[in-house]
């Protein structure tokens, strides 16, 4: 079961006194403003907030429990945090961290994501319950009925969104006005993320059970090719100028890296402890690895692709969110 995976934690690290009690604040320099990275906790309260810029912990936000997703609008006034175990959302200022509310939803919100222009959050769920949409203008909240898992990838020269379904060998394709599945691509395997190219002519899927990275047509919607021996990928990212595709392998604690020129595997970096999603700082120069295993981010340096260091953070860190507004 990908539930008992994802909220698995194996970390047996010693903490010093302030990362066992993780006194961090929740008022901070910068707070509210664009360039920051927030991490949240599954098996806590509230979301680490990250400074790349000298890549220190800065302060954290209040949580429901359970938090594995969090975003702020593209606006910069609110944030939302999906909550896993305590089934809802927190929805709070995003200039002052304080709460505005809690969102009831179903089992299990597992991401979540801004529709563009649309004045909605989207909530997927793991679970056998469907999309919830928030509107962002009264978080008021209205839940659909078709089933849906994933993570969601807007893409806008289809006018799409897409979604790998993680417990079935499919990916939804969504109507954003409608929210009805319109198509579904087979994927086979356990469909786990996407990363799409800048001009949002490709996608690749991070395919877990088939060990293997699927290129996507988006105009046909059509399986194109496959990046073999991928061991066990889970999240994957382009770097901003998508020179670098990199893929985390969370049981085989490594992260691959693909020259998206070729679809060729180009280094796998080892010494990650169970990795389950990477992003790029906003420059392109630095990578963070989000390691569940042991309570860490590894930032490694893309030219050289070499670890430059470890960020110890509180235990089980499960997704990380870029706010390069």
């Amino acid at each position: 079961m990908i539930v008992s995976f994802i909220l698995c934690s194996c970390s047996n690290d010693k903490f010093t006194t302030e990362q066992k009690n993780y006194i961090l604040p929740d008022q901070y320099e910068n707070l509210g403003e664009p360039g920051l990275i927030y991490i949240p906790h599954i098996a806590g309260d509230f979301v680490t907030v990250l400074n790349p810029s000298g890549m220190k912990l800065i302060g954290k936000i209040p949580a429901g429990k359970g938090p594995c997703a969090m975003l702020i609008l593209k606006d910069g006034s609110k944030g939302y945090i999906a909550n896993f175990n305590s089934n809802d959302i927190t929805v709070f200022d995003a200039k002052t961290n304080k709460k505005i509310t809690y969102l009831k939803t179903t089992e299990h919100p597992h991401t979540i994501f801004e529709l563009p222009a649309k004045n909605k959050v989207l909530v997927s769920h793991q679970s056998s319950n469907g999309i919830s949409v928030i509107n962002t203008t009264d978080n008021s909240i209205l839940e659909l009925k078709e089933i849906s898992t994933g993570i969601m990838y807007y893409v806008k020269n289809q006018d799409k969104i897409y979604m790998p379904q993680i417990f079935t060998p499919f990916i939804q394709v969504i109507d954003p006005e409608t929210m009805h599945i319109v198509k579904q691509i087979e994927t086979g395997g356990r469909p786990m993320a996407l990363a799409v190219t800048n001009d949002e002519k490709y996608a690749y899927l991070a395919n877990y059970d088939s060990t293997e990275i699927a290129k996507i047509d988006l105009a046909s919607d059509r399986i194109i090719l496959k990046i073999k021996d991928i061991p066990s990928p889970r999240g994957i990212r382009f770097s901003p100028d998508n020179t670098i595709l990199a893929v985390t392998n969370v049981r085989d604690n490594s992260i691959t890296i693909i020259d998206p020129a070729s679809d060729k595997v180009t280094k796998t970096i080892f010494g990650l402890s169970m990795p389950v999603d990477v992003v790029f700082t906003g420059d392109g120069n630095y990578l963070l690895v989000c390691n569940q295993g042991n309570g860490s981010v590894t930032v490694i340096d893309t030219k050289a692709l070499t670890i430059k260091e470890n960020v110890k953070v509180a235990s089980n860190p499960i997704t990380l969110f870029t706010d390069y507004r």
